[in-house]
């Protein structure tokens, strides 16, 4: 079973490859995730994984739910 991806808010106008067009994601970094998927890192405030709050270094594994979540502006 793979991961599955879930990209939230205006994070979605920066991707350039969908993630169910991916291989697999089991093994591979969510710093490596971004970057396959052409997401800048910066724009990411927080990593959802099964629920959790990760590191963009957290290793992927099979079964995983993961949320991408940008930083929100306004005022």
């Amino acid at each position: 079973m793979a991961a599955v991806v879930d990209i939230v808010g205006l994070l979605k106008d920066y991707v350039k490859v969908a993630p169910e067009q991916l291989e697999t994601l089991e093994g591979m970094t969510v710093s490596a995730l971004l970057r396959k998927l052409g997401l800048p890192s910066e724009l990411v405030a927080f990593v959802i994984v099964n629920g959790r709050l990760k590191p963009k270094s957290y290793t992927l594994k099979s079964g995983d739910s993961v949320k991408l979540v940008p930083f929100v502006g306004g005022g």
